[in-house]
């Protein structure tokens, strides 16, 4: 994802289902088929006849079509979620307007039952309601390796 990032492309669809596991758990982003190349303004409509998964998008998104790496930083919050739950879908209870109505008011996903309020802490950073307060994928990979160091020792 800091690679994207780096090259101005957001992915637009970071999910578990677009994570491929190889030996070693090797872990490989697929599924390019949403990604965009990012304008001046870090914005792209990219609901012109495609269809995107809503409830992996921030509000910037969803309400002002504005895409680029700190939307795809909510997403990667979201694909915590999935992850330490097992699969779970985010929000399974809500549909799209419950979802937006809820966003908008602060709501966030509950703490998976097996992380710790560190863990936690990340992924609800990823989630700010201000894009610019997220933390870039440089940033994500400082707060994991000092989250594993900190795990180990």
């Amino acid at each position: 994802m800091q690679y994207l990032a780096s090259k101005s492309l957001a992915h637009n669809d970071l999910a578990a289902r677009n994570i491929l596991l190889f030996e070693n758990f090797c872990a490989k982003i697929s599924d390019f088929g949403l990604c965009c190349s990012l304008d001046d303004t870090l914005s792209y409509d990219p609901y012109e006849n495609k269809k995107f998964p809503i409830k992996w998008l921030p509000l910037e998104a969803l309400i002002d079509k504005i895409f680029g790496e700190k939307s795809d930083v909510w997403s990667f919050g979201i694909l915590m979620y999935e992850v330490f739950t097992f699969g779970k879908v985010p929000y399974e209870n809500m549909n799209n307007d419950e979802l937006i109505v809820f966003l908008q008011s602060g709501g966030r996903l509950e703490r998976p039952e097996n992380v710790d309020d560190i863990c936690y802490g990340i992924m609800m950073s990823c989630w700010n309601k201000v894009p610019a307060e997220r933390p870039n994928f440089v940033e994500l990979e400082e707060k994991f390796r000092n989250y594993i160091e900190e795990f180990w020792n």
